[in-house]
């Protein structure tokens, strides 16, 4: 009877293993895109811009509107290529980041967590200073992709 359990066991360790192997691979074989609203004055941002707009070292675009950061919810792979490109840091690194942040007066709040894709380019078409991402096939005329992430 133990057999079975500890076999059951190493078989749903493996199973789930394989899953975030899976999720993994999916996530650095897929494209990104940073999106900004279309009216936006940017058409071209550069990994090290785009780390300080994230990171909230550039509160604002160079029209003046106040940056909006916006993020797909954890658990999706698009996060997971954004948080590894430009992030440089894992899930739990990046709350306790922005915790400190807004405590150090940094940035105003954290980013805001969007379900996704479709309410991410919702979201950003609606804001002009909002920016944020989706796969390369999410992307639309409602936004502007600035940047491609793999």
């Amino acid at each position: 009877m133990k057999r079975i359990q500890l076999l059951l066991l190493a078989s749903a360790i493996l199973v789930a293993g394989g899953t975030l192997l899976l999720r993994r691979a999916a996530a650095a074989g897929d494209e990104v895109d940073i999106i900004v609203n279309k009216a936006n004055p940017i058409d071209d941002l550069s990994l090290a811009d785009a780390k300080k707009v994230f990171m909230g070292d550039k509160s604002t675009w160079p029209s003046g509107k106040r940056v909006t950061i916006l993020m797909l919810a954890q658990g999706l792979p698009e996060r997971a290529v954004v948080l590894r490109e430009i992030y440089k840091m894992p899930e739990d690194q990046f709350g306790q980041y922005f915790v400190q942040a807004a405590f150090a007066g940094k940035v105003a709040a954290p980013p805001k967590d969007i379900a996704s894709a479709a309410q991410m380019k919702q979201a950003v078409a609606a804001n002009p200073g909002a920016i944020g991402f989706v796969k390369k096939e999410d992307v639309d005329d409602t936004v502007k992709a600035v940047l491609k992430l793999q």
